[in-house]
């Protein structure tokens, strides 16, 4: 009986791919625990952008993970990286060209709103990133510039009693 129990334990025969039936692989579950997920995936759950998005324009596009699942069902780990691409773009309040990567749903939502400036006028930080509110925090000082130069210009009217 013993010799059987080692007879039966053993992988010598196909085991198939489907259901749940005998020689069903468990090693999905074990994917699944929380500890072997993806770095970037857990710190876009927790509200963070990952790290090289800090360096341009990404929208708040994340890199995304699952798996490759063949006809096998064999899984196996991977990515998707945002459409990112390296652009020059034209602000026309600071008359200057800024060279950065933007993801291609960020160009669409300036061609929308009207070009960098609307767009990071109109933009929450979270989506922005660090370099974003960087070029947004030089926008707000050369636009209070011009207001002062203009109110210097033509100061208002005073009012009399």
């Amino acid at each position: 009986m013993f010799s059987t129990a080692i007879r039966l334990g053993s992988r010598t025969t196909y085991r198939g791919s489907r259901g749940s039936g005998a020689g069903a692989s468990t090693r999905t579950t074990a994917f699944s625990s929380p500890k072997s997920r993806n770095a970037a995936a857990t710190s876009a759950s927790d509200g963070m952008i990952f790290k090289r998005a800090q360096r341009g324009l990404y929208d708040g596009k994340t890199i995304q993970s699952g798996h490759n699942v063949p006809k096998s069902r064999q899984k196996t780990a991977r990515t998707w990286l945002p459409n990112v691409q390296n652009k020059n773009l034209w602000s026309a309040t600071l008359h200057r060209w800024f060279p950065a990567r933007v993801s291609t749903s960020a160009l669409r939502t300036m061609d929308k709103l009207g070009g960098l400036d609307a767009y990071l006028a109109n933009t929450r930080s979270e989506k922005l990133g660090e370099w974003g509110r960087g070029v947004r925090d030089l926008l707000a000082v050369k636009l209070r510039e011009q207001r002062l130069n203009a109110l210097r210009k033509n100061p208002p009217a005073k009012i009399q009693p």
